[in-house]
């Protein structure tokens, strides 16, 4: 079945990915003007991430989608003084886990759990095993998604899948401020998914619509900034080990200036983290915007 770019094929659903290595050099030339910007005393990361399609995709359907692992080495070539973090890779080793929701677009937070230990190897810092010393594990049952949502395929419908995640038991003190980076308030750093409607339950990270302020009990000096899309959502729990303060920003509901924003935070670290159809596509727009505004 193929409906609305999305190919169902073993109960799972795999969106099309088009390309689009010229708005990728963009992408890659964006970040280099970051980097130029905030100098040699803060390291400047592109995470561009895979979606399930290079992963799951049958041969017989592989000629209807571009290569994103070619798109990201496209990215990567352009790069300058930025450090690129090999997720494609990463992932690979570990494509028989489930590192992917089959019913929704974005990887689960497994897979955000192995790119973030590839970034943490990069950046330097200190990753937490996946243990029961370190976190806590909980499941969310029935878990059905937006692909189904675009599909309306009963495939899916008929086939949900548990949403695992993952809460850090260390503590950590999180402040979410509205996107002008005002009015903040404490808060809890993961919601309670028990009291969401199951197609919701990756917002258990919260909504894009918000910087989000984690200060841990890691005090390393190391200050961490994640422009993202709804990829990065998961990424910050399993960085709470690795950095003493994570700023978690959507780049595309983003109201300061970037450049500004990064030197006030005093950050050590920043990660572009976004999933290749929007590095590739119109959403890497914001990344200069916010960058030149």
């Amino acid at each position: 079945m193929i409906s609305n770019n999305i190919v169902v094929v073993n109960n799972r659903g795999l969106m099309l990915y088009g390309g689009g290595k010229k708005n990728g050099q963009e992408y890659a030339n964006s970040l280099n003007e970051y980097k130029k910007a905030l100098g040699e005393g803060v390291n400047v990361y592109s995470m561009v991430c895979p979606t399930s399609v290079s992963y799951y995709m049958p041969e017989n359907y592989a000629h209807l989608t571009a290569s994103e692992e070619d798109n990201i080495n496209n990215i990567n070539s352009f790069l300058s003084d930025v450090k690129p973090i090999d997720v494609f890779t990463a992932l690979l080793y570990h494509k028989k886990e489930n590192i992917y929701a089959r019913t929704d677009h974005h990887w689960l937070p497994l897979g955000a759990y192995y790119a973030a230990e590839e970034f943490a190897k990069v950046a330097g810092v200190d990753f937490a095993e996946l243990n029961e010393q370190n976190y806590d594990t909980l499941t969310l049952n029935g878990y059905v998604g937006t692909l189904y949502g675009y599909t309306q395929s009963a495939d899916l419908l008929n086939n949900p899948e548990d949403f695992i995640y993952y809460s850090p038991k260390a503590e950590c003190k999180t402040t979410r401020y509205n996107t002008s980076f005002t009015n903040g308030a404490s808060g809890s750093l993961l919601y309670d998914g028990s009291k969401m409607k199951k197609s919701n339950y990756y917002m258990v990270f919260g909504g894009d619509e918000q910087i989000t302020h984690i200060e841990t009990s890691t005090k390393n000096g190391r200050n961490l900034v994640i422009f993202k899309d709804s990829y990065g959502n998961a990424l910050a729990p399993v960085l709470t080990y690795s950095f003493e303060n994570i700023y978690v920003c959507d780049i595309r509901y983003f109201n300061p200036n970037a450049i500004s924003f990064i030197q006030s935070v005093n950050a050590t670290d920043v990660l572009f983290a976004m999933n290749t159809y929007s590095a590739t596509g119109q959403n890497h727009d914001y990344i200069e915007y916010n960058r030149t505004k």
